[in-house]
Formats: structure tokens, C-alpha cells, sequence
């Protein structure tokens, strides 16, 4: 089993998921996203809560934001993300922006979809929150839907996505109702990732989910 998260492959992503991270082995995952354009099957997608706008716009409106999305997305661009249309998602208060980018590698195609997000802190700044990937995604999406069978009136988004706090913790992140733990793990016959979800010091949800997206490994990472 190799644990991803120990890995310092792109800093906050749980998986990265391109052959040329590797020296002396062979990895080809497909982890992709389905919902990041808008769905009309808001069970489907985790992001209808959020508005959706130009990303271009957005940058000529907020300077600052735009600043902040160049220095989070250089080290993500290095190791060849490029962004996913130009588009982005806001929060309903406007502190929290959403902006997708995906990987592709030559002869392989896609490989990973992700989420950068930036939020605005108490002082107003634009800062670097978390990048999901989209087995962090795909944990959130299982989360979301099973959440909200037990409770079909809660704002989800409030426990499930980054808020604009000191995010310290590698293998999760802070959110306006408390914290959300992701990791994911990979095996030679499957992904799984780990979510634990916190209200408070409380938790509220719990589990290991079995990754449906397509996976291929020849050898061991140690």
C-alpha cells in the first residue's frame, strides 16, 4: 500500500495522479470529475450551491485576486495542471473562489481534475486555501449526498468546502462549521480515500470510500 498524503508531490493535493512525477515506475490513474460544469441533477452535483462566472472577469474586478491565483497556480502549472476553462465558482458571500484545472499527459489523456481555492481572510486578503483533487472531490460528493439524505435543508457547503482560515493541517482543511480530513491511499487494485467530518470537535461523518475512477500501477512507491 503507498500512502499518497507522506508524498510532497504538489503541496495540499492528496493525489497526483502523472506517470512523469515518478522515477523507475509506472502510475496511470484516471480522476476526473464529472460535475464541474452546471448539472440540472443537483444531487449529482456538489457545486450547484456555488454561482458560476467568468474567471477573466472576476480577475478584471479584484486585482488582488488575481495576484493570489497566479502565485497559488505556479506550482501546479510546473507540474503540467493547466486551468479547466475559464471560469471559476463563488461562494454566496463572495469569500470563497473555486477555479478548476485539470492534467493531462501525453498518450494518456486526463488524469487528474482539481479545485484550487482561494478565500478572503478577515482582513480582506485573498489567500491560498486548499487544492482538491478529484479524489478529495469524490469523497465530498459521497459525503454530500449521504449528508443530506439525513438532513435535506442544511447548507452542506458550510461543512464540506475550505473557508478563508489559517489552513495548517496536510491532510484536510477548516470550514465554517468546523473541518473536513481527506487522504488517500493506493493500492495496486484500488484508490480509496479517508473523509472525516467535523462540526466542532464533533464528528458527523465518517468513511472509507472505494474510488470508481480507473487506476494502473506496475510497481511499488516506498
Amino acid at each position: 500500500m503507498i500512502d499518497l498524503t507522506r508524498r510532497n508531490f504538489i503541496k495540499n493535493v492528496g493525489f497526483v495522479g502523472t506517470a512523469t512525477l515518478f522515477c523507475g515506475s509506472s502510475l496511470l490513474a484516471q480522476n476526473t470529475f464529472d460535475s464541474f460544469s452546471n448539472s440540472d441533477n443537483e444531487d449529482e452535483n456538489i457545486l450547484s450551491n456555488f454561482s458560476k462566472s467568468n474567471s477573466s472577469d472576476a480577475f478584471l474586478a479584484d486585482s488582488a485576486l488575481l495576484e493570489c491565483y497566479k502565485k497559488a497556480s505556479l506550482n501546479l502549472e510546473k507540474t503540467g495542471y493547466q486551468p479547466s476553462g475559464n471560469f471559476c465558482f463563488s461562494s454566496l458571500d463572495n469569500q470563497l473562489k473555486m477555479f478548476p484545472m485539470h492534467l493531462y499527459v501525453n498518450g494518456t489523456g486526463k488524469l487528474d481534475d482539481l479545485l484550487l481555492c482561494l478565500g478572503k481572510n478577515s482582513k480582506g486578503e485573498w489567500i491560498s486555501l486548499k487544492s482538491l483533487s478529484g479524489f478529495d472531490l469524490e469523497a465530498i460528493k459521497v459525503a454530500m449526498k449521504e449528508l443530506k439524505s439525513k438532513n435535506s435543508t442544511v447548507d452542506l457547503t458550510n461543512y464540506l468546502f475550505p473557508s478563508p482560515s489559517n489552513q495548517l493541517n496536510p491532510y484536510g482543511f477548516e470550514t465554517k462549521r468546523g473541518s473536513v480530513f481527506l487522504k488517500t491511499q493506493l493500492c495496486y487494485d484500488q484508490t480509496s480515500t479517508k473523509i472525516v467530518v467535523k462540526e466542532g470537535s464533533s464528528i458527523v461523518y465518517e468513511k472509507e470510500i472505494i474510488s470508481q475512477h480507473s487506476l494502473t500501477v506496475n510497481s511499488v512507491l516506498v
